[in-house]
């Protein structure tokens, strides 16, 4: 028998090469195509993951960027480390997301006060700030910057030695429900890792949901 290629089989194994041959030709033509039969488990989708918040009363979905991980103190619901495909040595953003009480600004107030500024100025007066409403939730924005005065051991209540982190940023969120209750999303990690990750964060805040 002839193949594709004009090459002639006889014998008995004929039939077999020419399936053989046949088979190879149309797996070359697929990677000619721009397919990659090898490639398509590493760039399938990323499975959604659906966040339920103030005890299932708002629903939150993770960026595709956030990587979840096992929270590393017990008032922590959900934690997350960004991007998700950063290596194990390489710089990344902690994200973390726990319900919380006190008033809005004394929270807020609080954040500035774990960072201080190179030129002696007061976190507050550069730090950027937004109110918006999603779904009738009212979501308090901070974006803060500066050196990072970082609680070893789990967060800023956990009594640990206290490390000045260089060139850090805060992303945070405070989303207070009708009923009032409040839950806090905040991301923190090198600058240039968290400016990167600005956008995918809001658009999550931007898509909250009622059920």
């Amino acid at each position: 028998m002839k193949s594709a290629w004009n090459v002639t089989f006889a014998g008995p194994f004929a039939g077999l090469c020419g399936r053989w041959l046949c088979g190879w030709s149309l797996l070359c033509g697929w990677s000619l195509l721009g397919g990659s039969l090898a490639l398509a488990p590493a760039v399938a989708a990323q499975e959604t993951t659906k966040l339920e918040l103030a005890d299932g009363r708002l629903v939150m979905t993770a960026p595709a960027e956030w990587k979840k991980v096992a929270p590393k103190s017990s008032i922590v619901q959900y934690e997350f480390t960004a991007p998700a495909d950063a290596a194990a040595d390489a710089p990344a953003a902690r994200v973390t997301i726990m319900s919380a009480g006190g008033s809005v600004e004394a929270n807020i107030d609080r954040w500035y006060g774990q960072f201080e500024q190179a030129d002696g100025r007061a976190t507050k007066e550069r730090a950027k700030t937004e109110k918006f409403d999603v779904d009738g939730q009212t979501v308090h924005w901070v974006d803060i910057s500066g050196n990072f005065k970082e609680t070893m051991g789990g967060g800023p209540f956990s009594g640990g030695k206290t490390v000045v982190r260089q060139d850090y940023q805060m992303l945070g969120a405070i989303v207070v429900t009708p009923d009032g209750r409040q839950v806090f999303i905040k991301m923190t990690g090198p600058q240039a890792v968290v400016s990167k990750l600005s956008d995918g964060f809001r658009k999550s805040l931007k898509q909250l949901q009622s059920p």
